[in-house]
Parts: structure tokens; C-alpha cells; sequence
């Protein structure tokens, strides 16, 4: 037989609904506001709730929250009544983790019909071996655990809206970092993301330019996944310098529909309610970080050639073109360099195209290594590859272009075959040379000059200054 608790402030509906219960075969008890249910509740132990939700002293809302925070009551059902029909009073029942709404603006029939369902659904059960060692909190202990609520709410709200920096990861780092900040006592945050491209840590500490041992650090955070992804790359973020010791870090692991980052704190003193906020932000990151990486895969596969990792033919153009119009506005000097892999053809035929594939993704870790990051890689389209060198005349151009050259050319190939020996040729056109219209024209001369390298012998490197 199903036990019924209705808490209502009018005398007229608590009988009403007191005599639509008993009629459907339930024991009943009511109680006149929230507070004497929240109280009655725990005498009563009650599978079924029906609480109006404008009452004095706790509203039905706020009953349903700090009754369903209690593990007797996970199960039991929780109805809410309103008179107003109102979407905006379903919308905080829902919230609250009512498990129905009811109107009382319904006819007999159909709220007779609703009673009856409720009051007879088998999942609504309350846990009365639950209650063994519990009891009723008094008013304070409620406002405390009210206070409890509205700052995971609070924490949950404040997450949602990094949502609005989805295309800047460091800056979504660094809200996160500030927060954790704000609600507790931490000296030191370090956040890690995985996904299999690229691993990102962020550590931040209080103190700026902090000194820790960053490896280590990383070693620790990856040490706590389960089955921890194994990225290509890692991205490092915050503002701590690498060198000293290790911080002791207390991990949270973030979650979604599987492990995707993990959170670390340096922290002396943490109180009890430290950790319930720490965890519940590491709860409520798991969607953020999720949404995060696909954006960051998206956008990452529409600019980046996925043979090379450098940037695609597209991006390159219009990164090339922004900066040469920044530097002609800048009165600045811009320079292009343009490469080609030597008898790239003769290396497919004789090792295959596996082989050459493996000489791309060389030349462009070499290129990575050989170039400032201010500096615009991209793959060109083949074997040929284009770099556009910010702030550099036709000799700064060409000093960085040779030794370049001269790093394919000192490459151990033998690595990847005993018999692999590879070469480059270039070329390099600059506006400290001549005034350029467009980027394109610039590529043109550096395309040209790279045509008299491969006719004066290849493996070397040519200025266009006609």
C-alpha cells in the first residue's frame, strides 16, 4: 500500500487531495506548509509527495530540491501543484527534480485520472532503511544545504557560459582557472585535455611566473586516467616557468561519456566543502570539454593538410595575403619562400608511396623546427611547400631559407631508409626588393626563382631580384 504526503497551505485542496488518494487505495498524511512536510516527511516516510508550489516557509520547489538530496527520498515520487498555468512553474518543477507537475486548473476527471497514475506507478518507492541513522535538519542545517544548491547552481551557470568562448581554448582555460580560484583556497591549477591530435596542459598558479616542474606535472595529470588517449602533440598553456619541484596536485577526473581531461590542485587546507565544489565543477566540465575538442577537430581539419599537419592550401593563401597586407600598411618587409623536394617522383617510384609520404611529413617536421612561429607554413600542394617570413628583407629571407636547406640536407634519411637521400630547392621574393601588388605575385617570382635553383643543379636556394 502506497504512502501519500500532501503539503498544501489550503485546507480545501489538502482534503481534496487527501480523499482522491485514500480513493485510490493509499495511506495518507498533510501537513499545512513545506516545513511541517519536510518534517512529516521523515516521520511519514512517503513513496508519493503532492506539494503545491507557493507554500510559506519552503516552497514546493524547494521541498522537492532538499527532499530528493536526501537518499530515502531518491525514489520517491514528487509531484508539484500549481493553480497558475504558467510553463514557467513546469519549467522550475522539472528543475527542482520534481518527477511530475500537476494542475489544479485540470478537470476532476483528468486530475483524478493523474492522481491515480502517480500514486500507482511502481518506481516511486521511498527507502525506509535510508532514514535509519537520518533525521530532519533543523532550519539552519536547511538554509546551509539550500546554500549548498544554489552554489552548484551557481557553479553549473557559470560553466555554461564559457560555452561563449568555444573558439579560444586559453581563454576558456583561463575563466576556469579564475574560478577555481575564487571558490577555494588553491596556490596552483593544472588543467589537462586529451584527444588523439592533441594534448593540452594549462597551469596557472596565484603567483605568476611561478616555477614547477611542468614534465612532471603532466606525468602526474596523465597517471590519473584510466585509459588515458595518447596525443600526437601537446599544446602547454598558463603562466608558470618550467624548472623546480613538482607541486603535489590533488586530481579530479573530468568525464562525459568517457574520461576526456583531468583537473590538479595545489592546495593547503582544504576544507570538506573545497572538495564538494572541486568535484562538482570537475562534474559539470565534461560536456565543456567535449564540445571544445569537436570544435577544435573541426576547425583543425578544414585549415590544416592532414598528410603534413601544416597549413592547407587554403589557410596558407589567406594567411600569406593578411600578412602581406599588414606589412604593406606597416611600411614593413614581407618575404616569401618557395620549395620543392628534389626528383620527389623518383623517390615514390623507387620506395613507394608510402616512402614518400614519410619524406612529406619530414620536410614539414623540419620546416616546423627551421622557422619562427611568427612565421607562415603551409603545404603548398605536392611536394611543394610555401613559408611567408614576417618582417624580413631578401637576405633575412634567404639566410633562413638556406639554413633550412641545409637542415634537409643533414637529416639522418638513412633512418627511414638506408638508401633515402633527400634534397630541397627554393626559392625566395621579397618587398625589400620590389613594391608588390599582391601576395600572388609574390608567389609567382618566388616560383620562378625556385625554377632556376632545379635548373642550375637543385639543392639550393635562389633570390628573385630582377
Amino acid at each position: 500500500m502506497k504512502r501519500v504526503l500532501v503539503v498544501d497551505d489550503n485546507p480545501m485542496w489538502r482534503e481534496k487531495m487527501k480523499d482522491l488518494a485514500e480513493g485510490n487505495g493509499a495511506v495518507v498524511e498533510t501537513a499545512k506548509d513545506g516545513l511541517e512536510g519536510y518534517n512529516k516527511a521523515f516521520e511519514f516516510v512517503p513513496d508519493v509527495v503532492f506539494a503545491d508550489a507557493e507554500m510559506p516557509l519552503l516552497r514546493g520547489y524547494t521541498l522537492c530540491r532538499i527532499l530528493k538530496n536526501e537518499p530515502a527520498f531518491k525514489e520517491t515520487g514528487i509531484i508539484v501543484m500549481t493553480g497558475l498555468d504558467e510553463t514557467l512553474n513546469k519549467f522550475w518543477a522539472i528543475k527542482s527534480g520534481a518527477d511530475g507537475f500537476l494542475k489544479k486548473t485540470d478537470s476532476p476527471e483528468e486530475l483524478e485520472r493523474a492522481v491515480k497514475e502517480y500514486i500507482e506507478n511502481p518506481s516511486f518507492k521511498a527507502n525506509a532503511k535510508a532514514l535509519e541513522s537520518a533525521k530532519p535538519k533543523p532550519i539552519y542545517e536547511i538554509n546551509l544545504l539550500l546554500e549548498k544548491l544554489l552554489l552548484k547552481e551557481t557553479i553549473k551557470n557559470e560553466i555554461y557560459t564559457f560555452f561563449n568562448y568555444i573558439a579560444d581554448e586559453d581563454h576558456i582555460m583561463w575563466k576556469l582557472s579564475d574560478l577555481i580560484f575564487q571558490l577555494v583556497p588553491a596556490d596552483l591549477v593544472a588543467i589537462m585535455v586529451l584527444d588523439p591530435l592533441l594534448g593540452r596542459l594549462f597551469v596557472a598558479s596565484r603567483e605568476s611566473g611561478k616555477r614547477v616542474n611542468v614534465e612532471e606535472i603532466k606525468e602526474t595529470l596523465f597517471a590519473v586516467f584510466e585509459r588515458p588517449v595518447i596525443p600526437v602533440n601537446w599544446k602547454l598553456g598558463g603562466n608558470v616557468e618550467n624548472g623546480g619541484e613538482a607541486p603535489l596536485l590533488i586530481p579530479f577526473v573530468v568525464k562525459n561519456t568517457q574520461e576526456i581531461g583531468v583537473i590538479g590542485v595545489e592546495a593547503v587546507n582544504l576544507q570538506m566543502e573545497d572538495l564538494e565544489i572541486l568535484v562538482e565543477i570537475a562534474m559539470s566540465l565534461g560536456v565543456l570539454f567535449e564540445t571544445t575538442l569537436t570544435y577544435s577537430t573541426v576547425v583543425t581539419q578544414a585549415r590544416i593538410d592532414e598528410l603534413t599537419g601544416l597549413l592547407n592550401y587554403r589557410t596558407l593563401m589567406e594567411k600569406l595575403s593578411e600578412y602581406f597586407s599588414v606589412s604593406k600598411r606597416n611600411r614593413d618587409h614581407f618575404s616569401v619562400g618557395m620549395f620543392d623536394i628534389d626528383d620527389f617522383k623518383k623517390v615514390n617510384d623507387t620506395f613507394g608511396h608510402l616512402m614518400g609520404n614519410e619524406v612529406l611529413k619530414t620536410i614539414a617536421k623540419i620546416m616546423k623546427e627551421s622557422f619562427r612561429e611568427i612565421d607562415v607554413v603551409g603545404r603548398y600542394g605536392g611536394e611543394e611547400f610555401t613559408v611567408g617570413l614576417v618582417g624580413a628583407d631578401i637576405d633575412d629571407a634567404y639566410g633562413a631559407m638556406e639554413r633550412f636547406r641545409k637542415n634537409v640536407e643533414s637529416f639522418d634519411w638513412s633512418s627511414i631508409h638506408p638508401d633515402l637521400r633527400v634534397t630541397v630547392s627554393g626559392g625566395v621574393s621579397s618587398t625589400s626588393v620590389k613594391d608588390y601588388r599582391s601576395v600572388v605575385e609574390m608567389i609567382e617570382d618566388a616560383d620562378k626563382a625556385l625554377y632556376v635553383s632545379k635548373k642550375e643543379g637543385k639543392n639550393r636556394i635562389t633570390k628573385a631580384v630582377w
